[in-house]
């Protein structure tokens, strides 16, 4: 019988305190070949409140609520129930999702904060808050709303309240401040409670950016929290924040920064002696609809000495997240906990390539934990800082016990979606590395790195996108980032290079040097590409609805900067100089290996990239004539549409022929579709020439190298791009894996960051490629595998919002057999190496070279 499973709304599973008055909801199936029809049954506190009753239809991605509208803090139960391909009908499948505050006026707390007045270049310690209560009965209902400019630690008669960790996540805050809604009824009981409340700096006062900025959002940290408690006769009582409340600022946490670190007094208590002080945002919160960041994979450490006698704990991974650990001690010891990536050459700890100095005194981030003790077994886990490591070196005469430690990846929860697995075990230790740098960078917004900047780039994400939402459903999370994108986008169109602000890499004093750097080609044009990625996989139009008057602005910023001259800029005759981009200050490539061109920053960023950029806006805006025509936007084609050709002439007429070997340049106009005819194929027979004479390394920046496989198997040499991905020199993919990397390079040359998963961007091309797997509609795939290189097998399955699709193949002797399933009510396009096409229903397909075998 056809089932109906991993039932979600807005893309969450039984989520709780979404803001979405007409949410829509998703389902797969099992058990039969395609649905003919479904039902859902929607009940609010045992009553049926929808019935669509036998829909015919295929669809189950995305089927709008059409009840009765939906107030604040409803908790819906729906159903449904399919009928197959013979008409039968299968189970009914149930799923929750409650409702949370919908009116601002339901907000009765009030936003309070610590009794001081911040100084402005002053740390202070974690404020304390709390609030004790009476319960007249045990209650039916209880639920905690509550955010902070800052962030919270939630407890009631002692235990921790929910999972969130680093709540209320990363927004700008003074644009979107989201918060969180927890069940809590659990933890109330009949008679006497207490609500304590931590609250520290977070990304809103704390240091940001490369450079550790502080006090980027505001100096004054604040909270807001209101705990509703329903009775069993259905009176709700609500206890929100108000001047009532108890605080101090005396408790064991004296020092916490998200980069920095924290200096915890153990065995300490808060005396809340003061009274907290009311205060106001103008920003009022709404829910995220996202996923939470939580507490993940567990590592025990290995435990050495250094050549300088501290103890050096291994935890076998490069990860984000923070420790965990018991000791005994005494009153008078003290344990100073830093941490990084990697060792140096003589095997102490090495943090600097993940610092920043920048003519301050101090490097940031600092990465560190100072524990002072107090008689007997302390415990710490770290509450309100993330580091990225592998290694932490321990300052201390106390010894520490393996099994008493334990490193806790932090991240996103979201759901790993990709399973890839071929004979060359390093590709396959790639593919590992990649998910880890992306979880290591996916904390409520995607990041560059967990160490040095920790910054929500643009040009990161664009690039990876497709393999990220490959390797996990970043369905939830990166719409959420869109609005935040949207946020910062400015009222001329102008796509920030970061998102949330950071205020990130002021190279010259005084001047904010990245904010100049806003509308950077290839970095901007995340505004067109990530919504656009996201719809290629989910095939969700709202996606591309909620962004689309983004795009549509950015492109109009972009091309407001053709047809310029002016300082730094180099002139182009008419009529192309209409259509060449030449305003502006760009990144250009970005981080190409250095034996092919060494960058310098910040000098080949002050002149326009006309050349990146005119390639870039031609491309997007043929990227939009698409989406408008999707959409139903006609109205604007025709300007995406002459801006697409004007650009394409424009860049064909002066940059081409292209007369060098570096790879960016040969595969940027190739890979973006600006070249075709003789052009084309002298261009990339170039590019083939350049990649032999490199011996098949890699020399692409950060722009390019997610282009350059697909582009040679676009272009029939599949056997290039085998060469150059299984080719184990420097640079390359598999080199750093050899030197043993856990996670991905920054730079080629590993001497930047060793956590950035932008040149995971790869992966793409082993399951589009090698696996061939893509999703070519609604309910539809295209399997289309390329075998090659010295693989003898590969595999990948993808949990798609359509169900689990997977391609496998194997050399046997001479001979390749395939298989591939086909989820149910979905179809495949097949399409083998040989020539050979067949469309297929749900089932699973076997073939031996271009003959069919079974099915089952």
């Amino acid at each position: 019988m056809l089932t109906p499973t991993d039932l979600r709304t807005e893309y969450l599973t039984d989520p709780i305190g979404i803001d979405l008055r007409t949410p829509r909801l998703f389902w797969t199936c099992e058990g039969g070949i395609s649905q003919t029809a479904y039902q859902i049954l929607a009940q609010r506190g045992g009553e049926t409140v929808w019935d669509t009753g036998k829909t015919p239809g295929a669809g189950m991605a995305g089927i709008a609520w059409d009840g009765p509208q939906l107030g604040s803090r409803e908790l819906v139960e729906w159903s449904v129930r399919l009928w197959d391909e013979a008409d039968r009908p299968g189970p009914w499948s149930t799923a929750t999702f409650e409702l949370g505050l919908l009116d601002s006026a339901e907000w009765l707390a009030d936003w309070i904060t610590g009794n001081y007045r911040p100084r402005r270049n002053r740390r202070y310690p974690v404020d304390c808050f709390r609030k004790g209560f009476t319960s007249a009965a045990t209650p039916a209902v209880a639920r905690l709303y509550i955010t902070a400019c800052g962030l919270y630690q939630a407890s009631i008669n002692g235990h921790r309240v929910g999972d969130f960790v680093i709540a209320p996540g990363f927004t700008s805050y003074d644009k979107r401040l989201h918060y969180q809604t927890y069940d809590v009824t659990d933890l109330i009981h009949q008679g006497e409670n207490t609500l304590e409340i931590q609250l520290a700096d977070g990304w809103f006062r704390g240091s940001i950016g490369a450079m550790g900025a502080r006090n980027v959002y505001g100096r004054e940290t604040k909270l807001l929290a209101q705990l509703e408690i329903t009775t069993p006769d259905g009176v709700r009582r609500t206890i929100g924040t108000n001047k009532s409340w108890q605080w101090s600022d005396d408790g064991p946490i004296r020092f916490a920064d998200m980069k920095d670190g924290e200096i915890v007094q153990l065995g300490r208590r808060p005396s809340y002696r003061g009274s907290a002080r009311e205060t106001s945002h103008p920003v009022v919160p709404s829910a995220s609809n996202n996923v939470p960041v939580r507490e993940r994979e567990r590592f025990t450490p290995s435990i050495t000495r250094t050549p300088s006698g501290k103890q050096l704990l291994d935890f076998g991974q490069n990860i984000a997240g923070y420790i965990e650990l018991d000791i005994a001690a005494r009153a008078a010891d003290r344990l100073l906990i830093r941490f990084a990536e990697h060792l140096d050459d003589n095997g102490e700890l090495d943090p600097s390539s993940a610092q920043v100095r920048a003519g301050k005194p101090t490097a940031s981030p600092k990465q560190e934990v100072l524990l002072l003790c107090t008689d007997g077994v302390n415990h710490y886990k770290t509450s309100f800082a993330v580091f990225g490591f592998r290694y932490a070196e321990v300052d201390s005469d106390l010894a520490l016990d393996p099994a008493d430690v334990t490193a806790i990846a932090v991240y996103s929860d979201m759901a790993q979606t990709a399973r890839f697995e071929c004979s060359n075990h390093l590709v396959n230790r790639f593919v590992e590395n990649t998910l880890w740098s992306m979880k290591s960078n996916f904390l409520d917004v995607p990041t560059d790195c967990p160490t040095r900047e920790r910054a929500p780039w643009t040009g990161d994400l664009q690039i990876f996108t497709r393999t990220g939402s490959f390797l996990m459903d970043t369905s939830a999370l990166l719409r959420k980032w869109l609005a935040d994108l949207r946020d910062r986008q400015r009222a001329d169109g102008r796509v920030p290079c970061l998102a949330p602000d950071v205020r990130n890499n002021e190279y010259i004093p005084g001047i904010d040097f990245i904010k100049r750097m806003d509308g950077a080609a290839g970095w901007a044009d995340a505004a067109v590409l990530v919504p656009l990625r996201l719809y290629e996989l989910y095939r969700d139009k709202e996606i591309l609805r909620e962004s689309y008057e983004s795009m549509k602005a950015h492109v109009l910023f972009q091309i407001g900067r053709t047809d310029r001259t002016g300082l730094f800029a180099k002139p182009f005759p008419k009529p192309d100089r209409k259509y060449i981009s030449n305003a502006g200050q760009a990144f250009g490539e970005w981080l190409e290996p250095k034996d092919v061109y060494a960058q310098k920053v910040p000098w080949d960023f002050i002149a326009p990239h006309p050349e990146v950029a005119t390639a870039y806006l031609a491309y997007a805006c043929g990227l939009m004539v698409e989406v408008a025509k999707l959409l139903g936007h006609d109205e604007d084609i025709p300007l995406y549409a002459e801006y697409h050709r004007g650009c394409t002439r424009a860049y064909v007429n002066q940059f081409t022929p292209i007369d060098t070997d570096r790879q960016s340049k040969l595969v940027r106009p190739l890979a973006l579709g600006l070249l075709d005819g003789v052009e084309a194929e002298q261009a990339f027979t170039r590019l083939i020439a350049s990649i032999e004479r490199r011996d098949y390394r890699v020399g692409t920046g950060f722009l390019s190298t997610p282009l350059i496989l697909p582009l040679l198997s676009r272009g029939g040499r599949t056997d290039i791009a085998y060469r150059m991905l299984e080719n184990e020199q420097a640079p390359g993919w598999l080199h750093e894996v050899l030197m043993g990397a856990t996670s991905v390079w920054e730079d080629w040359e590993g001497e930047a960051s060793r956590n950035h998963y932008a040149p995971g961007s790869v992966c793409q091309w082993l399951f589009e490629t090698v696996c061939g797997i893509d999703v070519s509609g609604e309910n539809a795939f295209t399997i289309a595998p390329q075998p090659g290189g010295t693989m003898t097998y590969a595999s990948f399955s993808y949990d798609s919002v359509f169900g689990t699709v997977a391609s496998s193949w194997v050399r046997d002797g001479g001979t390749v057999k395939y298989r591939f399933t086909v989820p149910a009510n979905t179809t495949a396009r097949i399409r083998l190496p040989g020539g050979q096409v067949e469309d297929v229903h749900a089932g699973v397909w076997e073939y031996e070279e271009n003959a069919f075998v079974r099915s089952e």
